[in-house]
């Protein structure tokens, strides 16, 4: 599957079937992820792969109480090592590590479509609660949990026109070359 068709086909799923995901699958997963980009190639994020039942309501109920969360098959929790990245950026350290924890974060999406999984993409949880669920030392911190698995329904989002989100040269200013739109016509020329 080429990359416009991957982004596209991403959605955020929160029903899933009860069917296993492949461990070779997750092993792609996580290998996108690694080729994330991240600040001073610190390359901070670590992965917990959780599957167990048990933990995975725990995880859920340490989600704010998104009880759909363990219906997933698999859950990927992003954290960062911490150590490294507050040496090189003292000041910006919080910033750069969810930055490049997001970076991996997409990758692993990315991955799962073209692989045919769905995902949905946490950020709402009780950090606290997860790490001593989890056993997380206290120099890494939780940065997004990932659902994994086949999906249980067909998610209808919407997107904005990406004329609506455009602007030329000062933020808001809408005056724009009209040979460039619509740009829907023009990206119908590179598909071809």
């Amino acid at each position: 599957m080429d990359i416009s068709a991957c982004i596209k086909k991403t959605s955020q799923v929160k029903s899933y079937l009860d069917r296993d995901v492949k461990h070779r699958d997750v092993a792609k997963l996580l290998d996108a992820a690694r080729f994330a980009p991240s600040s001073g190639n610190i390359q901070n994020w670590r992965f917990l792969i959780v599957r167990n039942k048990e933990t995975k309501e725990k995880i859920a109920r340490a989600c704010l109480d998104q009880l759909w969360i363990q219906e997933a098959p698999v859950l990927i929790i992003v954290c960062s090592n911490n150590s490294n990245i507050k040496t090189m950026y003292p000041k910006k350290w919080k910033k750069y590590s969810r930055e490049n924890c997001a970076a991996a974060v997409q990758n692993i999406i990315l991955q799962a479509a073209s692989l045919g999984l769905s995902s949905c993409w946490i950020r709402s949880f009780n950090a606290l609660r997860l790490k001593n669920i989890l056993k997380i030392p206290d120099d890494v911190s939780v940065e997004a949990i990932i659902t994994i698995g086949y999906s249980n329904e067909r998610p209808k989002e919407t997107r904005h026109k990406i004329e609506e989100l455009t602007f030329f040269e000062t933020y808001g200013n809408r005056r724009r070359d009209v040979s460039i739109f619509p740009l829907a016509k023009h990206l119908a020329k590179f598909k071809k």
